[in-house]
């Protein structure tokens, strides 16, 4: 729908009354005017909750001026605001959104996702203080301007935020910069372009969850924060873990190069790894009893070579699909000569 040219036609606020909760434009025409006209909207939908744009364009430059006796202050119960794709055809002339600052006071999540967002003004940041979850990913923010739109007092209820495929190349100056964020829990910054791991990092204290997948890391080290219960290194170049995690209960490790389980000890409270399509060709009995409290292991898609060993631990687990929920269909023999592409679980060795 083009709405370049709406123009609200008013109603008495006791003529409507709507119960919609969820408000959503897609493919939509904003300019900068018409913006306006629809705020007016909030006049009449009380309780609303969620507002979405996906694949909109906007005509202008955010130069969002109501006359005074249409201006909207805060957008009543909405707390959820997603952006998706938006075409800003002029938006390095965008402004820094001043005119809307009091109207997300009160939101506690806002996505903006693919709509080349390079900076979220500091001042702007402080006004957010309800926001629990921010949404930034398929952007253009680097560490320079995400030092500003993390400043002190920015964000202060943030618990979750997003930053996936953007141009960050500095673990350590991100955990940094983001050490404003007292009450940050979880933290995504998968398919950034980092350099190579420092040894030591400072992050935020409160940190559980953290992604760092398809990052092309080489190795980790002790920058990785102690506090994690979560921790994603999928689909990078990892060929061994070898770190200390006392609290980690979730280890997503598939799609890099390990040739083996890592050592149990390790994780002392770990429920669940995945860690399919590396490289492991066995594992065993006492490599499984080394996990004191692994309830769920993803191991398929592995080179397992169909030794003799590993057949009989097989044979002798028939409760394997209990630990094992990709068993036995992913869990296919590499070699010897004789069994590649039969099921582990099928496989029969020589009397040899």
């Amino acid at each position: 729908i083009n709405v370049a040219n709406f123009r609200f036609s008013e109603l008495s606020a006791e003529e409507i009354n709507s119960p919609m909760k969820k408000l959503a434009f897609r493919n939509a025409d904003l300019t900068d005017e018409s913006f306006n006209e629809l705020l007016k909207l909030l006049r009449y939908t009380p309780e609303l909750l969620q507002a979405e744009f996906d694949d909109c364009a906007l005509d202008g430059v955010g130069d969002f001026q109501p006359s005074e006796s249409d201006i909207v202050r805060e957008l009543g119960k909405v707390e959820t605001l997603i952006i998706r794709r938006l075409h800003i055809p002029r938006f390095y002339s965008f402004n820094d959104l001043r005119s809307v600052y009091s109207l997300l006071e009160k939101v506690k999540r806002i996505t903006v996702e693919n709509s080349k967002v390079f900076l979220v003004p500091c001042e702007f940041s402080q006004r957010l203080r309800s926001l629990e979850f921010l949404d930034l990913s398929e952007n253009l923010m680097v560490e320079e301007y995400l030092r500003n739109s993390a400043c002190e007092g920015a964000w202060p209820s943030l618990q979750t935020l997003i930053l996936s495929q953007n141009y960050l190349k500095s673990i350590e100056r991100t955990g940094e910069i983001l050490l404003t964020l007292k009450n940050l829990t979880d933290l995504d910054i998968s398919r950034n372009s980092f350099r190579p791991m420092p040894d030591t990092c400072r992050w935020p204290p409160k940190m559980r969850f953290l992604n760092l997948s398809s990052t092309g890391i080489w190795a980790v080290k002790m920058c990785i924060p102690q506090t994690l219960e979560v921790l994603d290194v999928s689909n990078n170049n990892l060929d061994s873990f070898s770190l200390f995690l006392p609290r980690l209960r979730e280890l997503y490790i598939s799609r890099n190069k390990l040739k083996t389980l890592p050592d149990g000890s390790l994780f002392p409270v770990l429920l669940v790894m995945k860690i399919r399509e590396n490289a492991l060709s066995t594992f065993s009995k006492d490599q499984l009893g080394s996990f004191p409290k692994l309830e769920t292991l993803e191991a398929g898609d592995n080179h397992f070579v169909c030794s003799c060993e590993l057949l009989s631990f097989t044979l002798g687990q028939p409760a394997l699909s209990q630990v094992l929920p990709d068993w036995p269909d992913s869990y296919l023999c590499n070699s010897p000569p004789r069994l590649p592409g039969q099921r582990v679980q099928e496989a029969r060795p020589s009397v040899l």
